[in-house]
């Protein structure tokens, strides 16, 4: 009678695992799933914040390109001021003279310049790059080659193409959740707008 009592205690011990590893794992398993919820809402809200400075700055190329329009057609410096104070003093790219690949009747200048906007502890970086190209009237029109090294990521080949008498102008705007100084740091998310007109 002593062993029957001893397999009936090893036997409730036994269940008694079986059922802790059980609500263990499923434990485990709803922990798990949280914090890949938790991870998931994050980056949503991430890219939202990107998504939000590529707008952003979208808007403020835009304004830029509109209150600079001569300036910018001619290869001259403009004033940036968005977001309620000016921001930076944008040139031609590296170099003053028009875009060295363009073949045709006219000049193309590409302006790039990074704003970094927002309260301290949550800023965001906005970087610009607007191409403005301007075709004689009395000339065949133009074409800028190279427009991928020009434009990171264009998507329309590598030739725009801007017909006699226009004023031709991309404008390219990659947003991020971090500011400018901290873009390529773990957690940063970017975001990408290109406008042409």
């Amino acid at each position: 009678m002593n062993t029957a009592k001893e397999t009936q205690s090893g036997f409730a011990l036994l269940i008694t695992l079986i059922l802790v590893s059980v609500v263990l794992s499923v434990g485990l398993t709803i922990l798990d799933l949280s914090i890949k919820q938790v991870r998931l809402s994050t980056n949503a809200k991430e890219s939202e914040v990107a998504f939000h400075a590529t707008n952003a700055g979208m808007e403020c190329a835009r304004y830029t390109r509109s209150v600079g329009a001569t300036a910018m057609e001619t290869g001259q410096s403009v004033d940036v001021n968005c977001f309620g104070s000016p921001v930076f003093s944008a040139v031609p790219s590296t170099n003053p003279d028009p875009v060295p690949s363009v073949s045709g009747d006219g000049e193309a200048f590409l302006y790039e310049y990074d704003i970094t906007w927002g309260p301290a502890g949550t800023e965001r970086c906005s970087r610009v790059s607007t191409l403005v190209a301007s075709s004689t009237i009395a000339g065949s029109g133009m074409s800028i080659n190279n427009m991928e090294d020009l434009i990171v990521g264009y998507p329309e080949g590598n030739t725009k193409a801007c017909e006699e008498g226009a004023r031709c102008t991309v404008i390219s705007v990659r947003g991020y959740n971090r500011a400018c100084a901290n873009v390529g740091n773990y957690g940063t998310v970017e975001r990408e707008v290109l406008l042409q007109f």
